[in-house]
């Protein structure tokens, strides 16, 4: 039976990147050749594919047609650098949807971010329904108010008073629900201030249990609000929906989220009604160095 994956002899040149770039211990220098061994450990990382100088690999797990060459002309770190220095939260939307094929070329670059142990475990739920979209909207919106109006009562303000005594949360009350009689008053007025009135809503999502499902999930919602800053769109993560999934059934339900999975970011997608043409000021970064 033929090895699942395999050197082709006429092409490898013996240099041994895969070897020294394989992280399971698939490939090793047997007598100065690299050699596979145990393809029961390949975790399909396509390191070896992507390191060979000779196209000298051949894997069955993996779709080798999607190996190509690096574009390096097109790595350009300043262009990068604008990238992030220009990329805002977007809280304002045109009344304008975004192209389903624009969105599954968001999420096929996303789908390239790096995961644990290349689990691959990120998955996406786009909902672009707008009556779905204003009830996840209503949703948290409500949920807020009732912490609000539960924060006015005796026994509310006795439990609030006890929060306080955390320096986080008590910054959560004085931010989210302190003005929140003046979060009422605009949405009354028609003011989406959860969804931003946004067309498209992504939730990534990955195992419940998993260890680094919210890094894993968090990278690729990095990678799709850059990108989307590249295409002309807008983004914003909406932290509320990934916090009351966690324990809103009734949202969990609308969403459709499968068993066993859990929402670890969430963001709005969609064609921003304001433009930023300048960058914007940010703290200096606190940083601790350990040198030899």
């Amino acid at each position: 039976m033929n090895a699942k994956i395999r050197r082709i002899e006429g092409k490898c040149n013996n240099c041994m990147r895969c070897v020294l770039d394989c992280a399971s211990g698939v490939w090793k220098n047997i007598n100065g050749i690299p050699t596979m061994t145990d393809q029961n450990l390949c975790n399909r990382c396509s390191h070896c594919l992507s390191v060979c100088p000779k196209n000298a690999i051949e894997h069955d797990y993996l779709k080798t047609a999607q190996v190509r060459r690096v574009k390096q002309k097109l790595l350009d770190p300043e262009v990068y650098k604008e990238v992030v220095l220009t990329r805002r939260s977007i809280r304002h939307y045109k009344n304008k949807p975004v192209d389903p094929d624009m969105i599954k070329g968001i999420i096929n670059v996303a789908r390239y971010s790096p995961t644990a142990s290349n689990s691959q475990q990120v998955s996406y739920i786009i909902i672009t329904d707008p009556n779905i979209l204003k009830e996840i909207s209503s949703i948290v919106f409500s949920t807020a108010v009732g912490f609000y109006k539960y924060s006015t009562t005796r026994s509310g303000q006795y439990v609030f008073k006890g929060l306080k005594l955390s320096a986080a949360i008590d910054a959560m009350i004085q931010k989210y629900i302190a003005p929140m009689s003046y979060y009422i008053e605009l949405k009354e007025s028609g003011r989406d201030l959860i969804l931003h009135n946004a067309p498209v809503l992504v939730l990534l999502h990955g195992p419940a249990m998993s260890f680094f499902g919210a890094d894993n999930c968090n990278i690729a919602a990095a990678n799709i609000t850059n990108y989307t800053h590249c295409l002309g769109l807008g983004s914003c993560y909406i932290g509320f929906v990934t916090l009351l999934t966690r324990f809103n059934k009734k949202l969990c339900r609308l969403i459709n989220l499968p068993k066993g999975r859990k929402v670890y970011s969430s963001l709005v997608l969609g064609y921003p009604a304001l433009k930023h043409p300048n960058t914007v000021s940010r703290k200096t970064p606190e940083i601790d160095w350990i040198e030899g």
